[in-house]
């Protein structure tokens, strides 16, 4: 097994059976002497929840996947033609499609006995509009490999959640050849670049807490892999303390049982040996009165 159907085993798994399932794979790819494939495969982070449900979903639903696919290259096609009107209609069908995936999502779930909460649910549709901003995202989801949720922070296909306004009807046109008909132009473009470069300068320091924030979750998801290791082996000597205890008491019973037998035992040996010693008396007093009458 290599490493792409083994990642493709794991994503499809419970986050319960993820880690177990990923270390005995790992045990298996060092015993047969692959220690490179072994130690990608211990680097392999456990699926939050929300990554879990979309990546069943995923897997379970590939037409679904398949309509945010065709409308990410929809969206991208339009905001390289500059097409505004198309991009709001886009837009409309993006929340749309958005929100059936949600629902479908939360039913699959569902079905698997999983209820998802209103903030995970809301880390879905985050994840959803990622997906269709980003084509490394989208390709994720896809193949039901995410691991957490994703928020779309800026980069990707640039502009493609920037839906323009309409300015009145010559913001629809493909140009004319009127701007000298407005001399602001200029300064608006300035503007807009000192805008962009705070935009810039926004979406990279996003970007930067949002990394601090994935070292945070596989933190937080190693220690709980390390609590619930702990956990179990606290269970397990627990058990074993009760079966302990629980001989240690059949012995004291059976020590007892055994000195009470012993007790009766040497009562019954010491009336043996009085009765034996009377009856010894018994027999010398016979003697002697035998002796006693031969001899006259």
């Amino acid at each position: 097994m290599d490493l792409d159907e083994i990642i493709d085993e794991l994503y499809g798994l419970a986050p319960g059976e993820f880690v177990a399932r990923r270390n005995e794979l790992a045990k298996e790819a060092r015993a047969a002497g692959h220690k490179a494939l072994a130690a990608e495969v211990s680097a392999l982070r456990r699926p939050t929840q929300v990554a879990w449900a979309v990546n069943q979903w995923a897997r379970h639903d590939p037409d679904g996947v398949g309509a945010l696919a065709d409308l990410a290259a929809e969206l991208v096609a339009a905001q390289r033609r500059a097409a505004a009107d198309r991009l709001r209609d886009l837009a409309v069908r993006r929340q749309q499609l958005v929100a059936e995936s949600v629902a479908a999502i939360t039913e699959r779930a569902r079905e698997l006995d999983v209820t998802l909460s209103e903030n995970a649910l809301r880390e879905v549709g985050q994840s959803l509009r990622a997906a269709l901003a980003d084509p490394d995202v989208g390709e994720t989801v896809r193949r039901g490999r995410m691991v957490a949720a994703v928020e779309y922070s800026g980069f990707g296909p640039a502009g493609v959640f920037a839906v323009p306004e309409r300015v009145g009807d010559e913001a629809a046109g493909e140009g004319d050849g009127e701007v000298d008909d407005h001399p602001d132009v200029g300064t608006a473009i300035d503007s807009e670049g000192d805008l962009d470069a705070r935009i810039d300068e926004a979406r990279e320091a996003l970007a930067a807490a949002q990394d601090e924030e994935r070292r945070a979750r596989e933190i937080a998801a190693e220690r709980a892999d390390q609590h619930a290791t702990a956990a179990r082996r606290a269970d397990e000597l627990a058990e074993q303390a009760d079966r302990l205890r629980a001989e240690l008491a059949n012995c004291d019973a059976e020590l007892r049982f055994a000195q009470r037998q012993l007790e009766v035992s040497d009562g019954e040996s010491q009336s043996a040996a009085q009765t034996l010693t009377d009856r010894q008396d018994q027999v010398a007093q016979a003697r002697r009165i035998l002796a006693g009458l031969e001899g006259r």
